[in-house]
């Protein structure tokens, strides 16, 4: 490309659920002006009942660092790198409902059947580790967002470029572990006649792309079961970087 190639990888955190944004670093001094009263705009609501007064933030904002970054009171910690992040404060959306907006934070589209961006991300970049998927997602403990799955879904590009979902626990993907009475050499000899008629059957439908991507799968995790596992083991990280993601901490503990 005429870029050179900087960024090793990408990492979203998505919320699911987060504060209002007019609470955390978009204040809205217009609608401080408002408060209280009728607001007499066309307003796109889900039920007419929801047709309330115009309501102002509580909390107060002060600008911070070199860049004058506006934050709210609750995010101390934030304002004190406020000069190196990026906030980008032109973001709109088509609709109100919930379900669509995360298609289209997810996709850029509101209707479905889109590729994630991730699914692009990995499509135009590709990966360096054969033995790990390109595109993990590392799900919520307490329950995947509205539209499930969907949300890192690749849509109408193969579906080796889907998200593969990581949870914590001890057994991050789910049907990985090789049962204990399966020998290695059992094991090896298992996957190599799996892989001849993968190739089979693959032959005989080339159009498939579906079926390209499952073979791809089932032979990414057969990499995986020796890679994973090391990958994951927290406990070759320092006692440092433990802290740092609340590893130390019951309430932050599965989430870090």
């Amino acid at each position: 490309t005429h870029h050179q190639a900087k960024a090793k990888s990408v990492i979203c955190l998505f919320q699911h659920g987060g504060p209002s944004q007019m609470d955390l670093f978009d204040p809205k001094p217009e609608l401080n002006r408002w408060h209280g009263k009728k607001y007499e705009g066309d307003i796109e609501a889900h039920f007419e009942k929801q047709m309330g007064n115009c309501l102002a933030s509580p909390f107060s904002f002060k600008h911070h660092g070199q860049s004058g970054g506006e934050l709210s009171e609750l995010l101390p910690h934030t304002a004190d790198i406020t000069d190196d992040i990026t906030l980008v404060r032109s973001m709109t959306t088509e609709s109100v409902d919930h379900e669509s907006a995360l298609r289209l934070i997810h996709s850029g589209k509101f209707i479905a059947g889109w590729p994630s961006w991730g699914s692009w991300v990995t499509y135009g970049l590709g990966s360096e580790n054969r033995n790990l998927p390109a595109y993990v997602v590392l799900t919520d403990p307490g329950g995947l967002p509205i539209d499930g799955t969907h949300n890192w879904s690749s849509g109408w590009l193969p579906a080796v470029y889907q998200g593969v979902a990581f949870r914590s626990g001890k057994s991050p993907v789910p049907d990985l572990d090789t049962p204990a009475d399966i020998t290695p050499v059992a094991n090896a000899g298992r996957l190599d006649f799996l892989q001849r008629l993968n190739r089979i059957h693959q032959h005989q439908f080339p159009e498939n792309t579906e079926l390209q991507a499952r073979i791809a799968n089932f032979e990414t995790a057969a990499r995986m079961q020796t890679s994973v596992p090391k990958v994951l083991d927290l406990s070759r990280e320092s006692a440092a970087t433990r802290k740092l993601y609340g590893l130390d901490n019951d309430t932050t503990r599965e989430y870090g």
